[in-house]
């Protein structure tokens, strides 16, 4: 039976967001239920998704605007400028759902037992379990991109943990959602920052259909920026990270086939003005951490996976 999930996102700042949803949409394995939008202009980011499912033929899924959520850190902007160029131009409407995504949140897994990919901030998770605490024990499964384990390896520069971008945009959204208690599994950064899809996956993007063109013309867009920010590190051939993909492929079996994974004790807490995951035996909460990737081979998989 596919997994029933709710993909609750970011997405039109950084590309991945949008590589993500659209694996959601063609993975059979996957039963895509809504998308919630959170951090910044979640409006905005909702008009995002919902162009791109309207593209992808699924007009049903509903989407749902969130919490903008607080700015903790003046260095993290959860907004890069460009997000208008990412939606792009739009003929016709993008219809949203009545509802926000606190309440969708809420109502949706506890009617239908979904579980949730957060592929961005906690603010929406968080403020779902202040309008209602027992959400703790009605969400099934918490897909986290986000977390440090082990040291970043980023193209042979060692980064340190606070380039844990999601857990840090909004900080007490974090130490909440993430303390709650919820069954959790974390897909780090120290395993997503190698994970790259190349100009060759672009160029055969090109050629599929309009919901891959359309995540061609993003990813051109977002490449843009990546390179800048990189200041030359990254080679020409990487146009983007395959953080959010990974996440949501682990939620199923297809997914694990490329990665490695434990479970431990994890205590989520600020360290030096920052928050970070530590592996806690004593008083940490039981969850699943993916340690190592297939970065080549999962890549591959996404786009055979998106192309069909």
């Amino acid at each position: 039976m596919p997994t029933s999930f709710i993909l609750d996102t970011d997405i039109g700042t950084d590309v991945d967001d949008a590589l993500a949803l659209a694996f959601a949409l063609r993975h059979p394995d996957l039963d895509l239920r809504a998308v919630t939008t959170v951090s910044g202009d979640t409006v905005r980011r909702a008009r995002i998704a919902k162009k791109l499912l309207l593209l992808g033929g699924r007009p049903d899924i509903e989407v749902a605007a969130g919490e903008r959520g607080e700015q903790s850190q003046p260095q993290r902007n959860p907004e890069a400028g460009h997000e208008d160029e990412m939606l792009g131009e739009v003929t016709g409407d993008l219809p949203l759902s009545g509802r926000d995504a606190v309440t969708l949140l809420l109502d949706e897994c506890e009617a239908h037992a979904c579980e949730v990919a957060t592929v961005g901030m906690q603010s929406n998770i968080a403020a779902a379990l202040g309008r209602d605490a027992s959400f703790a024990q009605t969400l099934p499964r918490l897909a986290v991109m986000g977390g440090v384990f082990a040291p970043v390896d980023f193209l042979g520069v060692t980064l340190p943990p606070s380039i844990d971008h999601n857990l840090n945009v909004d900080q007490p959204a974090s130490l909440r959602a993430l303390s709650a208690g919820i069954p959790t599994l974390y897909v780090p950064g120290d395993v997503t920052m190698g994970t790259w899809l190349t100009a060759s996956h672009l160029e055969q993007l090109r050629k599929g259909d309009a919901l891959c063109r359309e995540l061609a013309r993003e990813i051109d867009i977002w490449t843009v920026r990546l390179h800048a920010s990189a200041r030359g590190l990254v080679p020409p051939e990487y146009v983007a990270l395959l953080h959010d993909p990974l996440t949501v492929a682990c939620m199923v079996d297809a997914g694990r086939r490329f990665v490695t994974s434990q479970t431990v004790r994890v205590t989520v807490a600020m360290h030096h003005g920052h928050v970070r995951t530590f592996i806690d035996p004593a008083a940490g909460h039981e969850a699943e951490i993916i340690t190592s990737v297939d970065a080549p081979a999962f890549a591959e998989f996404w786009l055979a996976t998106v192309l069909g």
